[in-house]
């Protein structure tokens, strides 16, 4: 985690911000800040408070960068989740639709994910044994 944030801190000081003379994310416009996560999802933790179109930005190119977001919406949960089944793991209360993508995906997810039904567990087989 310590090396990510170094990571994303360098990253920072070499991108656009110097260039434009910002003195950090925060002070990017909104499409700033969304061409900046593409480039480096995780960098979503260093926006104070950042706007849903830029979290989905950021969970559309890595799922598990939802790890970052305090409070995202459920269309920021289900962009990670259909990016990246494992972004489920960052998920607290996932939905059972959720939680259905993600066992369609990869069933070994079941150990991860709490309170999978046998229902659940049933229609995930299901819908992967007719996908394939």
């Amino acid at each position: 985690m310590k090396e990510i944030r170094s990571l994303v801190r360098e990253v920072l000081s070499e991108s656009f911000l110097n260039e434009n003379k910002l003195r950090d994310l925060n002070d990017g416009t909104e499409e700033e800040q969304i061409d900046f996560v593409k480039s480096y999802p995780e960098s979503i933790e260093e926006i104070i408070d950042p706007s849903e179109a830029v979290q989905l930005a950021a969970v559309e190119e890595d799922g598990t960068a939802i790890q970052y977001i305090d409070g995202p919406s459920e269309a920021v949960e289900l962009a990670a989740v259909n990016q990246d089944s494992y972004a489920i793991k960052y998920i607290y209360f996932p939905s059972d639709e959720l939680k259905l993508i993600a066992l369609i995906d990869n069933p070994d997810l079941k150990n991860i994910i709490p309170k999978v039904s046998s229902n659940l567990q049933a229609k995930s087989d299901l819908k992967r044994w007719m996908k394939d």
